[in-house]
């Protein structure tokens, strides 16, 4: 979800809230997944006629981003994938991080591997922003008392989802920026190593001094780096280095 610290400058901005969370009633469904958060989105594009767009996700708003991207490829522009994770157990690949232990140490993919990079061996503080109100689901929801349910069944998906592995991110062909806090101590760095490692030419950025709240905690810098990157021109001519 959108938040005040967020500019996107002249670009037409449809932010949501996934189901049951935010502004978004917690009703009829029980359970949580990724693959309906996708679902969701696209029945919103649909809804709204809208043919394709670039997301921008945070956390569970990049992995539905790249969700999206790996099912509706279609339907996505590119994908700013922030503090996303590709795999639930995030000991996976663990120490194995493809881009540490690749041949060159870096990310080094290119046209002879498909753009891709491979080893060789194989409870979150609330902030308060301007104008006193707190993002909280009680603050929020229209269903206010789902709230105790919806934060005992989030952390049930988050337990599960996802797992994905090089073969499913191969399928994103749209640009993508892994973006990540160099700070963050939610999400793994192996994490978003993995993202840009198995996902074609995709680049990656780490955010300075900052955690998984980098939109909150600096939203000068995370707004430059976002516009940036919605504004390049990509003429698919890979890799672009």
């Amino acid at each position: 979800m959108f938040r005040p610290e967020i500019s996107t400058g002249s670009a037409d901005v449809n932010p949501g809230s996934t189901r049951g969370q935010g502004r978004s009633p917690y009703t009829n469904f029980a359970a949580f997944h990724y693959d309906d958060f996708a679902r969701d989105a696209l029945a919103l594009l649909d809804h709204l006629n809208i043919p394709k767009v670039a997301v921008v996700g945070w956390s569970d708003g990049a992995i539905t981003g790249l969700n999206m991207a790996m099912n509706y490829t279609s339907r996505i522009d590119r994908v700013f994938a922030h503090g996303a994770n590709v795999q639930a157990d995030q000991n996976i690949p663990g120490r194995n991080d493809p881009i540490i232990t690749s041949k060159s140490g870096s990310l080094g993919s290119s046209l002879s591997t498909n753009g891709t990079t491979y080893s060789t061996t194989g409870q979150f503080a609330k902030r308060q922003v301007d104008g006193g109100q707190n993002y909280t689901c009680e603050g929020l929801s229209p269903t206010p008392e789902r709230c105790s349910a919806m934060e005992r069944a989030v952390p049930t998906m988050w337990a599960s989802e996802p797992t994905w592995g090089p073969d499913a991110l191969r399928r994103v062909t749209c640009p993508v920026w892994s973006v990540d806090g160099d700070h963050d101590v939610e999400v793994q760095r192996n994490q978003a190593d993995t993202i840009a490692a198995w996902i074609p030419f995709a680049g990656q950025l780490l955010l300075p001094q900052v955690g998984h709240w980098a939109l909150l905690e600096d939203p000068v810098f995370f707004n430059f780096a976002m516009g940036y990157f919605l504004d390049m021109g990509f003429d698919r001519q890979l890799p672009y280095y």
